[in-house]
C-alpha cells in the first residue's frame, strides 16, 4: 500500500487503516496520535533550526510506532521488532526501521544530527497516554508499569539515562527548555494530522 503521492511512505489515512486492521485499542491510537503531534511538532521546530527532517516520514512512524503494542500485553514480545515486521510485510521499510527503534535507539547516533527516529523516541518517552508529560515523570510510569524485575531495573535506569542525553541533545539544538512541548495543545493538533 503505497501512499497517496506512490512513494513507500503510508499517508495519515493508510496508518489508520493499518490500525484498524490490526485492532489497536483506542488508547494506543489515542497515544500514537499524541505522539505524532509532539513528533511533527518538534520537527518543525527543528526544521526552523536548518535541520532536515521528512515530515512524512516522522508522521507514519509516530503514528505506527505501537502497531504491535497490544500483543505484548500478554505475552512476552518486542513490541519495536514486532511492528517493525509488520511494516516491513507491508512494504514500509523506512518507517519500519524507526519502529525498530522507538524503544532503544541503535548505538551508532549520527555525530551533530537528530534523525527521525530520535525524534519519535523522544516524542513517545514524553506522552503517558495520551498526555504530554515531563521526562521524569514518564519514567517513573516506566519504572512502576514494567519494573517488575531487577533486571527490568536495571534496564529501565540505563534507558532513562540514555533518554536524558538525548533530550540534551535536542534542547542543545532547540530554543527554550524541554518543559516548552507541555503546552503543546494535544487535542487541538490532533484533527490537523491530516492536513
Amino acid at each position: 500500500m503505497a501512499g497517496k503521492n506512490g512513494d513507500n511512505l503510508p499517508g495519515v489515512a493508510d496508518c489508520l487503516a493499518i490500525m484498524a486492521r490490526h485492532r489497536l485499542p483506542e488508547h494506543i491510537v489515542r497515544h500514537s496520535q499524541a505522539v505524532c503531534v509532539l513528533a511533527l511538532h518538534m520537527s518543525r521546530l527543528l526544521i526552523g533550526q536548518g535541520y532536515q527532517l521528512d515530515l512524512r516520514l516522522v508522521r507514519a512512524a509516530a503514528l505506527l510506532h505501537d502497531i504491535t503494542k497490544h500483543h505484548s500485553f500478554h505475552r512476552p514480545l518486542d513490541h519495536a521488532l514486532t511492528g517493525a515486521k509488520v511494516l516491513k510485510k507491508l512494504g514500509y521499510p523506512e518507517v519500519a526501521e524507526i519502529v525498530r527503534q522507538h524503544v532503544r535507539l541503535s548505538a551508532s547516533r549520527p555525530p551533530g544530527r537528530i534523525t527521525e527516529a530520535e525524534i519519535v523516541s523522544y516524542a513517545d518517552k514524553r506522552v503517558v497516554n495520551d498526555q504530554v508529560t515531563t521526562l521524569t515523570d514518564r519514567l517513573k510510569y516506566i519504572r512502576e508499569r514494567y519494573g517488575r524485575s531487577k533486571e527490568a531495573l536495571v534496564w529501565i535506569d540505563k534507558f532513562a539515562s540514555m533518554a536524558f542525553e538525548l533530550e540534551s541533545d535536542i534542547f542543545a539544538v532547540l530554543p527554550g527548555d524541554p518543559d516548552q512541548l507541555l503546552s503543546v495543545d494535544i487535542e487541538k493538533e490532533i484533527p490537523k494530522l491530516c492536513q
